[in-house]
């Protein structure tokens, strides 16, 4: 696993690009999930597996439906390998 300076992380390259290619209310909620899941990470980025998990109940719960079939569908609607490494990566640089 890389080691990643989380207090020095900055996301605003990477919220221009959401906010580009997103409608706004979309954007601002991606973006606010971002900005959560990196104060996670400031305080242990360990705890990030345990917060996918947890979410990944809620929904689940949400919609009836069980961890990983929430998974198989946003796996689905999920940007191409292709696009992640070429476009979003570098931004989390």
């Amino acid at each position: 696993m890389t080691v990643v300076d989380w207090d020095s992380f900055d996301l605003e390259e990477f919220t221009r690009e959401l906010r580009g290619n997103l409608d706004g209310p979309d954007a601002d909620k991606l973006i606010w999930a971002f900005e959560h899941a990196v104060e996670v990470a400031r305080t242990d980025d360990h705890l990030l597996g345990y917060l996918v998990v947890a979410i990944l109940c809620l929904l689940a719960r949400l919609d009836e439906s069980s961890p990983r079939a929430v998974l198989e569908a946003f796996f689905r609607r999920s940007v191409s390998d292709e696009a992640w490494r070429q476009t979003y990566l570098p931004l989390f640089a």
